[in-house]
C-alpha cells in the first residue's frame, strides 16, 4: 500500500487509516458527520496527494489533450482549467479529469487516484502519434491538499501574495502559499469555495502544519474520505468506478456539459455522436428518499414491481438529512420529478427522481 507524504500528519492527528485505491488514507479524524459541517460552515482541509498528477509539455500540447479529452482544450486560456473525460474507442470512460493550463505550451492533467497510472500510459501511447511533446507523471514527486469552505478565502489570504479575491472559479495561478512555490487553484470537489494546492512532496508537512496552526481561529478541521464522498454526492458529482467506468459513456453518465461533439477527432467522439442521434437505453440519475432510509451502491431500483435500473452512490446526506443517491435507470423513467422506489434490504422505499445538485448554498 502506498502512502502519500502527509500520512505521519494524519496518524499524530489521531486519524482512522483505511486502504483506498491502493493508498492507506484518512477515512476521518473526529468523525465524518463533524467534518462534513465544518466544511459546509467553515473550513475543511483534505490530503488528496493520492490523485495523479500529470505534466503535458510541449507545442503539440493542446493537439494532444484535444485528442484525448471531450472538451474544447484549445479554447482553454492561460491560467484556465477544465473538467473533462478521456475516454476508449468505444466511448467508454477510462476517467473523468481536470486539465489546467500554465503556460503557453504548459498543461497539467489532474486524475483520480486508480486510474493515475492508467491516464498515465494511455497520454504517453497516444503522445507517440504527436512530435513536441513531453508526457510525464508527477504524481510521487508532488503533493495535493485541498482547503474548502466559506471560510477558506479568509484563512488563505494571509499566507499568499496571490489575488484570491480576483481568482475567478476554475483558474489557476503559480504562487507562494506558506513560503513555498506551487499551483494553486480555486476548484474542488465539495461544492464550497475553496481551493487546490499543488506543490513539492517534499513541502508537503511544513504547509499541511501551518494551515493546521493557522485554520483553529476559522473552525477549520482535518478532513477524510468519508466526508469528501458526503460533500461531493450533496452536489450530485460523479465518482469513478460507481457512477462511471469504462462501461459507460457520457451521454450515459449525464456529462454532456463536458463533451464538444463539434471536435471531430477525439477519441470515442463516433460513438458519442450516435448515442445523440439513436438515443440511450439507460441514463445516470439523481434521486431523493420521501422516506427514512439509507441508499447504497448495488441496490435496486424500481417502479413499481418492475426493477428498472441499479444505485451507483448513495447516502445520508448531512445537510438535508435525507437520503439521497444517484443511479443508472431506463431512460423512458428518467424524467425528473418521476417517482420510483429504492429495494433497501427488502423493502421498496419511495423516492423522487431529482435535478442536481440536491444541496443549493443559502444566499
Amino acid at each position: 500500500m502506498k502512502r502519500t507524504p502527509l500520512y505521519e500528519e494524519h496518524k499524530k492527528l489521531g486519524a482512522k487509516i483505511v486502504p483506498f485505491a491502493g493508498w492507506e488514507m484518512p477515512l476521518s479524524y473526529t468523525g465524518v458527520l463533524e467534518e462534513h459541517r465544518a466544511t459546509r460552515s467553515a473550513v475543511g482541509l483534505f490530503d488528496v496527494s493520492h490523485m495523479g498528477r500529470i505534466d503535458v509539455i510541449g507545442p503539440a500540447a493542446a493537439a494532444l489533450l484535444d485528442r484525448v479529452a471531450t472538451s474544447p482544450v484549445r479554447k482553454l486560456a492561460v491560467g484556465g482549467m477544465q473538467y473533462a473525460l478521456a475516454c476508449n474507442e468505444q466511448g467508454g470512460i477510462l476517467d473523468d479529469i481536470m486539465i489546467y493550463r500554465f503556460g503557453e505550451q504548459r498543461y497539467f492533467v489532474c486524475a483520480n487516484a486508480s486510474n493515475a497510472e492508467k491516464i498515465f500510459q494511455w497520454l504517453a501511447k497516444q503522445a507517440a502519434g504527436f512530435s513536441d511533446v513531453e508526457v510525464t507523471n508527477r504524481s510521487a514527486a508532488s503533493a495535493q491538499i485541498a482547503v474548502q469552505g466559506p471560510r477558506s478565502r479568509d484563512l488563505m489570504r494571509p499566507l499568499t501574495e496571490a489575488a484570491l479575491d480576483l481568482l475567478k472559479l476554475r483558474h489557476c495561478v503559480e504562487a507562494k502559499v506558506a513560503g513555498v512555490p506551487m499551483l494553486l487553484s480555486r476548484s474542488g470537489y465539495t461544492g464550497e469555495l475553496g481551493y487546490e494546492l499543488y506543490l513539492p512532496a517534499g513541502r508537503a508537512r511544513e504547509v499541511w502544519e501551518t494551515l493546521v496552526h493557522k485554520g483553529s481561529a476559522y473552525g477549520l478541521k482535518p478532513c477524510g474520505l468519508g466526508c469528501r464522498d458526503t460533500l461531493r454526492l450533496e452536489m450530485g458529482y460523479p465518482l469513478y468506478g460507481n457512477d462511471m467506468d469504462e462501461t459507460t459513456t457520457p451521454i450515459e453518465a449525464s456529462l454532456e456539459f463536458a463533451v464538444d461533439l463539434e471536435k471531430t477527432d477525439f477519441i470515442g467522439r463516433g460513438v458519442m455522436v450516435r448515442q445523440k442521434e439513436n438515443g440511450i437505453a439507460r441514463k445516470l440519475i439523481g434521486f431523493e428518499l420521501s422516506q427514512r432510509g439509507v441508499p447504497r451502491h448495488g441496490h435496486k431500483i424500481l417502479s413499481g414491481e418492475q426493477e428498472i435500473g441499479l444505485v451507483s452512490s448513495g447516502n445520508h446526506s448531512p445537510s438535508l438529512n435525507k437520503g439521497i443517491g444517484m443511479g443508472y435507470i431506463r431512460t423512458a423513467f428518467a424524467k425528473a420529478g418521476g417517482e420510483v422506489q429504492i429495494d433497501i434490504r427488502g423493502n421498496a422505499v419511495p423516492a423522487v427522481i431529482s435535478e442536481r445538485p440536491f444541496y443549493k448554498k443559502r444566499k
